[in-house]
């Protein structure tokens, strides 16, 4: 319910916000919470209620995008790695063990700043700093499924392997890449807010709760400026972390309550 909220909130912000993100109120600087402005204002004037909705359409799809891409990108990688082996597994195994040796959100740091701040590099930088881990995932799924007495006995039907990697052996794989792509969602939003609060994200003027928390660290008896941001942070990680648990317990009949 809190995520199917957000997702609405986000589509109906410019319907719902009732100022604009970008409109400024000198006068009414670092308001506190009132009837005019539900959540305050920033040291511009800004309205935070409208800059947190506002900010929603570009936190959530940024998580989404950075975690489908890398979960394509491991499973595309591990996978082959499991099915081919060989000289494809030691190589692939071995640039994934090299990258998984640096904490992800170090590694996006470094990547972002390579690539130059903004949205799409934010975004090109989680998905690289996270695929290697859905990779192991794939490569040791693959590689316990094509073990199985179903996938040999269509080998000895004369099943090719391009059908049994994408018939018998790809379904049972996907539903462990959804749950771990599920459960990374709500980390991806706070780690591009991560990226936002060191300045390595989208222009500070832009409505993102990353950069909102960074400028209220200016203003801390102004309380408001980074709290609600903070808060919708933790709200849909929360929240995505719950469904992906929840996705878990349903598609794996071992957890299944009866």
């Amino acid at each position: 319910m809190v995520v199917a909220l957000w997702l609405a909130l986000a589509a109906a912000a410019p319907l719902l916000a009732p100022y604009g993100p970008l409109s400024q109120d000198i006068v009414g600087r670092l308001a506190a919470p009132s009837s005019a402005h539900w959540l305050g204002t920033d040291a511009l004037g800004r309205d935070i209620l409208s800059r947190i909705l506002h900010g929603a359409r570009i936190s959530i799809p940024v998580g989404l995008a950075a975690v489908v891409l890398a979960a394509l990108l491991g499973a595309l990688v591990g996978g082959l790695a499991g099915f081919a082996g060989r000289r494809l597994d030691d190589v692939a195994m071995r640039i994934a063990d090299l990258m998984l040796a640096f904490p992800t959100v170090i590694l996006a740091l470094v990547i972002t700043a390579a690539l130059g701040v903004g949205i799409r590099n934010a975004v090109i930088a989680i998905m690289v700093a996270w695929w290697p881990t859905y990779a192991r995932l794939a490569r040791g799924l693959v590689l316990a499924v094509r073990e199985r007495e179903y996938v040999q006995v269509a080998y000895a039907l004369g099943a090719s392997d391009g059908r049994v990697l994408c018939r018998y052996i790809a379904p049972n794989v996907l539903s462990s890449i959804v749950v771990l792509a599920t459960l990374d969602v709500g980390h991806a939003i706070l780690t591009f807010a991560s990226l936002s609060f060191l300045g390595l994200g989208p222009p500070p003027e832009v409505p993102e709760w990353g950069s909102m928390i960074a400028a209220g660290r200016n203003y801390l008896d102004q309380w408001w400026i980074a709290t609600f941001p903070g808060l919708a942070i933790l709200s849909l990680t929360i929240a995505f972390n719950i469904v992906g648990d929840s996705l878990r317990d349903y598609l794996d009949p071992r957890l299944r309550k009866v």
